[in-house]
């Protein structure tokens, strides 16, 4: 049989819609209408918290009736608490049906044999100099479920929201995998310091804490050992800092850049019949 295609995924990430002025925000959402691709998937921080549930839609209808999977990042949540944003979304979700909000334990099949698992993750403070780290987040003024934490408190928050993650992971991907060769993975937050720039170099020890999610790469490398001869890619964001990052064999991690106030996509990925490989297309 031949190989043949069988899917073109888009690829969005951090495109921080609360700071793009109208004009530039509507020719965004025009050129996604204009956009080949069958599909979509965004990594995180689409907006704030009071402007996600307008932004949300106004990308769903850009795409429709294409699906538009995602995840929400950290600057999703400033402005209010992670209980209220979901369920914020929730409702946008069952207004727009195109919308996918990732991290419910869904298995989504891309067709042949490639599959797409997501979940938010968050920076957990465990790489780097951990709580020693002299850098403050935002999000310990900018949402609800930090502010007011002590320092120690809000690193013990982080590792929570990390290890709750990694969990996800033990959960959803061998099964991902036992059922397809090639499994894509949704999140915000690079799970492995390799993939972790700032500025367009390497992080430091005081920003590794914020810029990785050492629980959920852990738990993904993990995992990867026991399927050596299945694909894994994680697409993710946070950084800013566009890296494609190698971490083992068939073990591969691609973090977006970004320029806030100019959304852009990142990568089209064509997914092939039989193996779910993928070839890189033009932005």
């Amino acid at each position: 049989m031949n190989d043949r295609l069988l899917m073109k995924l888009l690829w969005l990430t951090d495109l921080h819609l609360d700071r793009v002025d109208e004009n530039r925000r509507l020719a965004f959402c025009d050129s996604l209408k204009k956009n080949s691709a069958d599909a979509v998937v965004i990594t995180g921080d689409i907006s704030t918290s009071e402007m996600l549930p307008g932004h949300l839609l106004e990308l769903g209808r850009a795409c429709a009736p294409r699906p538009v999977y995602f995840v929400l990042g950290n600057h999703d949540f400033i402005g209010s608490s992670f209980a209220d944003v979901d369920r914020a979304v929730e409702r946008v979700c069952a207004a727009q049906n195109n919308l996918r909000h990732l991290g419910h334990g869904e298995i989504v099949s891309l067709g042949g044999e490639a599959a797409l698992i997501g979940c938010r993750g968050w920076p957990d403070g465990r790489a780097g100099w951990g709580s020693r780290s002299v850098v403050k987040s935002p999000d310990c003024e900018g949402i609800a479920d930090f502010r007011g934490l002590s320092k120690p408190a809000v690193f013990e928050r982080m590792e929570d929201l990390g290890k709750a993650s990694a969990r996800y992971f033990r959960e959803t991907l061998p099964y991902a995998l036992q059922c397809y060769r090639h499994v894509w993975i949704a999140t915000h937050v690079p799970p492995f310091t390799q993939a972790a720039f700032y500025d367009g170099k390497p992080c430091g020890r005081h920003h590794l804490p914020h810029f990785t999610n050492w629980s959920a790469g852990s738990a993904i490398q993990g995992i990867a050992r026991n399927y050596p001869k299945n694909r894994i890619t994680v697409l993710c964001g946070h950084t800013h800092s566009g890296a494609v990052v190698d971490i083992a064999e068939g073990l591969e991690v691609r973090a977006g850049s970004a320029r806030p106030g100019r959304p852009m996509a990142q990568r089209s990925f064509e997914i092939n019949s039989m193996t779910g490989a993928f070839q890189l297309q033009s932005r």
